[in-house]
């Protein structure tokens, strides 16, 4: 079917200057200007790029003299870009005013690079039928794409909404280049990889559909980084019947959204075909050497589950949301649910060097009260010069925390917060915050939350987070348990010494939607089929790790076997089938 005639809408900087102030007109004189730059101080590199990409774009020049010009001074601008992210990735969710200014630095930068290329893609168009002014303006779409592509980047990372016209200019410059044949021109790029305008644009149509509001910043740089090779893989066609995914409209300043959630398609919208996308990714998971497909380093299983979800079937939530207002309180990460859960009992109080402590408050504390005496008789046993200088002196004793600084007394303990409720379900809260953020409100980390100081905390997990133009924030949470039980576990070695006691919470079962009790554990030095020595209450037991349910950045949740309760005794029948199955239910 003819595709329908359509207008190319781009904005374009006015040329009005008539020379330089700064850097250089002529490519080896801005070449040379470019590697007198002073790389070592790069707040001031940063300045004199900004400066000069947007002079350039206003100098009144020919497009090929601009296109070289571009061309130096791109890379120059990819590195400074790139060191800027240390200044406001990894951060509370409102970023401090600094952080906020370079991160703004950094889009404006890239904005200004794309609009250079753009020029010379719009100037160019007059003479595209020109094989080298063809190959030229797809390599200045392909740019412009590109710059734009590395700014929502950014905006996903930090929670921004999304520059006005952003996604408008997008699905212009990708229009532009399919208007005059060169989407799919094999251009050079970033050495010996070549890519083409549409394998940038649909890297950008991937990391939209995403869902970027449920990852954390480093997922999303995985997901865009695996984006560049993975995009050859997906096909942009003509919205034609209700089963396409996602839609989007080349004429329309928004990004791709689900077929079920627009009121009407009409001709000129285009959808997402990734379904040979998801059955690579599906193949490369059977077999990882499967060619077809490269999974980055860093890539976990919980990333690529959430990325053949969203990308292979519509996603819907579970459950109605009804408004709800009021206050919440909750606490943030393993160690903070671990220290309210116990009552705020610092976890250091109970456990001591990777072993329990036999202090004398010991008698009050919960994971000890049994066995202080097992410990400290094993110790000795294990230390034949564990008595060797005892004595009865009873000088002045030393505090050596008053000589080398006390490390433990500038420890913070957690602290819970407050903010308001937006909407509730059965399965979770909208929820709302207004002002600074603490650094673990973040996608994938586990918390406590009740809605009054009297009620039991129950535990959730937030899915996503998005930033609020008046600096708050809103995210969702899902609850996984209403109440959770902190304890001490400990990986069980076949060789050498056992390992530090960790914090860990086990969460009940729950009998009615069929869940297994489940264990809650930092991330590393556990995993399925290790077995774990747990304190709770005084009283020690012994379990094995199954299948991991859920593993995020902050936490993994495991289903368990009670190695403590002898397993019963299998009947054996003739083909034995059955049994066979039976054993691996609860792991599955």
């Amino acid at each position: 079917m003819e595709q329908p005639a359509q207008t190319v809408r781009l904005k374009l900087p006015e040329q009005d200057l008539p020379h330089l102030t700064v850097g250089a007109d002529q490519p080896k004189k801005l070449q040379q200007w470019v590697d007198d730059l002073p790389v070592m101080n790069m707040g001031e590199m940063a300045r004199q790029l900004y400066e000069f990409i947007q002079e350039l774009n206003r100098l009144q020049l020919d497009s090929r003299q601009r296109f070289q010009l571009l061309e130096i001074i791109r890379p120059s601008i990819l590195m400074v870009c790139d060191s800027l992210q240390k200044h406001y990735l990894n951060q509370a969710l409102v970023l401090p005013e600094k952080a906020r200014r370079v991160a703004s630095l950094a889009q404006a930068l890239q904005g200004h690079l794309a609009n250079g290329y753009k020029l010379v893609a719009v100037r160019g168009m007059r003479k595209v039928k020109d094989k080298n002014v063809r190959r030229t303006v797809a390599i200045s779409v392909h740019r412009a794409i590109s710059a734009l592509g590395d700014t929502l980047l950014r905006c996903y990372q930090l929670y921004f909404s999304c520059p006005r016209h952003l996604w408008l200019e997008l699905h212009q410059l990708y229009l532009l280049a399919e208007v005059n044949g060169i989407a799919t021109l094999q251009v050079q790029e970033d050495g010996e990889r070549e890519a083409t305008v549409q394998s940038a644009y649909a890297r950008c149509l991937l990391l939209s559909t995403a869902k970027p509001n449920q990852l954390r910043q480093q997922e999303l740089a995985l997901v865009y980084k695996a984006s560049e090779e993975w995009s050859s893989l997906v096909d942009i066609r003509e919205a034609s019947n209700s089963d396409d995914l996602f839609v989007f409209d080349l004429q329309a300043d928004r990004p791709p959204i689900y077929r079920t959630h627009a009121s009407q398609v009409t001709e000129g919208w285009r959808y997402i075909d990734s379904l040979r996308l998801v059955e690579s990714l599906a193949a490369s998971r059977r077999d990882p050497e499967e060619p077809s497909l490269t999974v980055p380093k860093g890539m976990d299983e919980g990333l690529l589950d959430h990325l053949q979800q969203v990308w292979g079937a519509l996603t819907e939530r579970a459950f109605k949301r009804v408004a709800e207002a009021g206050e919440i309180e909750l606490c943030f990460g393993l160690v903070g649910v671990h220290y309210f859960l116990s009552g705020r009992t610092p976890f250091e109080a109970m456990v001591e060097r990777g072993g329990l402590s036999i202090s004398e408050e010991g008698e009050s504390n919960p994971f000890l009260n049994n066995i202080r005496l097992t410990a400290k008789a094993k110790q000795e046993q294990a230390d034949p010069w564990a008595k060797a200088y005892q004595s009865d002196y009873a000088g002045e004793s030393i505090e050596m925390d008053e000589v080398a600084g006390s490390a433990r007394s500038e420890v913070k303990l957690p602290e819970s917060y407050h903010c308001q409720k937006v909407n509730a379900s059965p399965g979770g809260y909208c929820l709302s915050w207004q002002g600074n953020t603490p650094s673990l409100l973040r996608t994938g980390e586990l918390l406590a939350l009740r809605d009054q100081t009297h009620c039991q905390w129950m535990l959730a997990v937030i899915r996503w987070v998005t930033q609020l133009p008046n600096h708050g924030a809103r995210f969702g949470v899902e609850l996984l348990a209403p109440g959770g039980r902190p304890v001490a576990a400990r990986a069980m070695r076949k060789q050498g010494l056992e390992s530090d006691y960790m914090r860990a919470i086990l969460l009940p079962e729950l009998s009615a939607v069929g869940q297994p009790a489940t264990l809650l554990l930092p991330t590393v030095g556990f995993n399925e089929g290790v077995k774990v020595e747990l304190v709770e209450s005084g009283e020690a037991s012994r379990v094995q790790l199954l299948r991991r349910v859920q593993g995020m950045s902050g936490f993994s949740q495991y289903p368990f076997r009670d190695l403590t309760t002898p397993e019963p005794v299998k009947k054996v029948t003739p083909d034995g089938d059955d049994d066979e199955l039976d054993s691996i239910w609860s792991s599955l």
